[in-house]
């Protein structure tokens, strides 16, 4: 009961975190175009254009757009639900860490919150940290069910695992574990009713993938996305899965090995938690290469829980030295943590407030490339109705940070050809704003 109380003293001090953070940064663009669906359209029209985010699953969608028409639009409000799961999502950390008996459940807990890339998903509207959430939630009954197999355990971890995977589709990943974890320990009863779960909520999202997957391939394509994978590719993950660079990752591995290298415990538990590492890795690595997508860290989220609970396990075994760790590793995650918090260099909004000022004083709008122009009428939807003809004198040209030079200069150049001079450059939030006139 004492170390339950001590997992609510964390969860409570992660989300007064969380809360104080809501409005810390600017969206930036993989928000925008989460809110470009949720914040306006019906739901109809939200799941009838959601294909076209490649990868997009609706349950997110679905949740924030609930929670914009209760609350309204704010940045600190389009981040709530994230928030709210966040929180939940450690405070499930402990759950899992006491159903597996870890003694120092809190710890595992504690861990998980002070890693930069949770507090991170806690305060970005995107849906990683409500996938997150449901993933451990799945974990924790697939647990309870591998002691005690019953139909309504069985039915609860299908239920976790579809809304996990409604979330975000590489949630699946999780399932799969779970179902070798029971195969290598030969326990066939728990595999059998979990494997009947699993295929039930594969089956219950195969209608959205097969409707979705032409959609999803058309947009992979169109963005010029492309599967990589080299050996700088585990460098990257290695320094970003937690957010807290190379420093950060030793100090959790050393941590894991302090574990690994004592097995006193049960070494069934020590096999979940590799297998809910090792498993999520090879499946997105597979599913990326078959869709031909790029490799991101966001999808490896799934093994942070695990690594979380082998890191706390340390304590119990080598007390001082891990104490030592934790300290060190406090340091560099605060660190991170306020350097990326701190980092105000993408600012879609305060670009649209100066296009917006532009074209107030006259100008046409013109966004290289054109679609781009849509992630600064999220700010001011006035700037719909300004977009260049062609008949126009003066033009505020917009190059986004995310066009490419190739962009940049073909749009240039065709404004050039028509006879307008460029008279000015300001770069505001990485986006670079050119005036031109004739």
């Amino acid at each position: 009961m004492i170390l339950m109380r001590a997992a609510v003293l964390i969860t409570c001090l992660f989300a007064i975190t969380a809360f104080t953070f809501l409005g810390a940064r600017p969206l930036w663009l993989d928000e925008i175009l989460q809110l470009i669906e949720t914040r306006d359209p019906s739901v109809a029209q939200m799941i009838a254009r959601l294909p076209r985010n490649s990868g997009a699953a609706p349950l997110g969608y679905v949740v924030q757009h609930f929670s914009l028409s209760l609350t309204g639009y704010s940045v600190p409000k389009s981040r709530l639900p994230a928030a709210l799961f966040g929180i939940l999502m450690v405070f499930a950390v402990a759950l899992l860490a006491a159903q597996l008996h870890i003694r120092y459940n809190w710890l595992a807990a504690a861990l998980f919150a002070i890693f930069p890339q949770t507090l991170r998903y806690a305060t970005e509207s995107r849906v990683y940290s409500q996938a997150l959430f449901f993933a451990v939630v799945s974990t924790i009954l697939y647990v309870a069910l591998a002691k005690r197999p019953t139909l309504a355990l069985a039915a609860g971890y299908w239920l976790a695992l579809t809304l996990a995977v409604y979330t975000y589709p590489y949630a699946i990943c999780v399932g799969l574990a779970h179902l070798a974890w029971s195969a290598l320990d030969r326990e066939f009863k728990t595999a059998s009713y979990g494997c009947i779960a699993f295929t039930f909520a594969a089956s219950a999202f195969l209608p959205w993938y097969l409707w979705s997957q032409e959609r999803w391939s058309l947009g992979i394509a169109r963005e010029g996305f492309h599967f990589s994978l080299s050996g700088r590719t585990p460098l990257m993950l290695f320094r970003e899965i937690l957010g807290a660079g190379y420093w950060g990752s030793a100090v959790l591995v050393i941590l894991c090995f302090v574990t690994l290298a004592n097995r006193w415990r049960s070494t069934r538990v020590i096999r979940l938690l590799l297998l809910l590492i090792a498993v999520p890795v090879i499946c997105v690595l597979v599913a990326d290469a078959a869709a031909g997508y790029f490799i991101a860290t966001r999808q490896f989220l799934w093994i942070v829980p695990a690594i979380s609970i082998l890191g706390a396990m340390a304590v119990e075994r080598r007390a001082r030295t891990s104490a030592v760790l934790y300290v060190l590793l406090s340091i560099v995650c605060i660190r991170y943590t306020m350097q990326y918090f701190e980092d105000r260099r993408e600012n879609w909004q305060a670009a649209a407030a100066v296009l917006s000022s532009r074209v107030r004083q006259g100008a046409c709008l013109m966004a290289a490339p054109a679609e781009h122009a849509r992630f600064y009428e999220f700010f001011y939807p006035d700037l719909e109705h300004a977009i260049c003809t062609g008949s126009e004198s003066r033009v505020a040209l917009v190059i986004t940070p995310v066009s490419t030079d190739k962009d940049r200069e073909l749009t240039a150049s065709k404004l050039r050809y028509q006879g307008y001079k460029e008279q000015q450059e300001t770069s505001v939030g990485k986006s670079d704003i050119l005036s031109f006139q004739r």
